[in-house]
């Protein structure tokens, strides 16, 4: 895995918060009040600090084809910290209130314990190609300009996170058998089928107000599940550049 890429692309990935959150907001009540209860559950699920993975980095210190991987991992938390902050402000525009637990947040950070340190990665993995599948449907489905920008701002950097985790798997399949990535890709396919109807289940209203259908909720996930299997050359085809410029060599 080519980590120094992963370094570089953080290190370069940061831009001012230009968006203008002053602007009016013309949302109606039907839309802002499922909505601020939505992002605020997102919002508490970007608030971690990620010790699950850094745990996992720390049993990967005696690969050397991983070298710098604890300091990429920082600077993706450091990502997803912004995202809190970013969802702050959205929830704040739309009227809403943060939270401190929630069922649903509960439940995720209890089942990703469940197995090991590398299923807890792909649960933790799960959850971002949750949220590209998300932002992505709000930035079209939201009538906000601000949030419309917010949403296009944290697709673009999911996508990158998902490259990056992409660019680590790829690396670590080659040293697996063909049982084992049939395996892996089965238990991906099940924790994603799984945590999109969790999600629909706890944000459904917001969905509906949005005029967002069941089925295409589930049909976008299970696209940015199969484009994320392409990248990481889980799947006949090979590995896709699309890392937001970032290709893995």
């Amino acid at each position: 895995m080519n980590v120094q890429k992963w370094l570089d692309h953080f290190a370069a990935n940061t831009a001012p918060d230009d968006i203008d959150w002053d602007q009016a907001c013309h949302l109606s009540q039907e839309v802002r009040v499922p909505l601020a209860r939505s992002l605020a559950i997102f919002q508490l699920g970007e608030t971690g600090e990620g010790s699950a993975l850094f745990r996992f980095a720390k049993s990967c210190r005696d690969d050397p084809g991983l070298e710098g991987y604890e300091e990429a991992l920082r600077a993706f938390i450091l990502e997803e910290n912004r995202h809190a902050e970013v969802l702050k402000k959205m929830v704040l525009r739309v009227e809403g209130t943060l939270l401190t637990k929630q069922w649903s947040d509960r439940v995720f950070r209890s089942v990703r314990k469940l197995v090991n340190l590398e299923f807890e990665l792909q649960t933790l993995l799960t959850a971002e190609l949750i949220a590209e599948a998300y932002y992505e449907l709000l930035r079209r489905t939201v009538d906000d300009e601000p949030i419309q920008q917010a949403c296009a701002r944290i697709v673009k950097d999911e996508v990158g996170h998902t490259g990056f985790h992409a660019a680590f798997f790829g690396y670590r399949q080659k040293k697996w058998g063909r049982a084992s990535r049939f395996a892996w890709k089965l238990a991906l396919k099940f924790l994603t089928e799984t945590a999109w109807r969790v999600v629909w289940l706890d944000h459904r209203t917001c969905f509906r107000a949005l005029g967002i259908e069941r089925d295409q909720f589930a049909s976008h996930v299970r696209k940015v599940r199969r484009t994320w299997l392409r990248r990481a050359g889980l799947v006949n085809g090979g590995r896709s550049s699309r890392f937001v410029g970032v290709r893995d060599v």
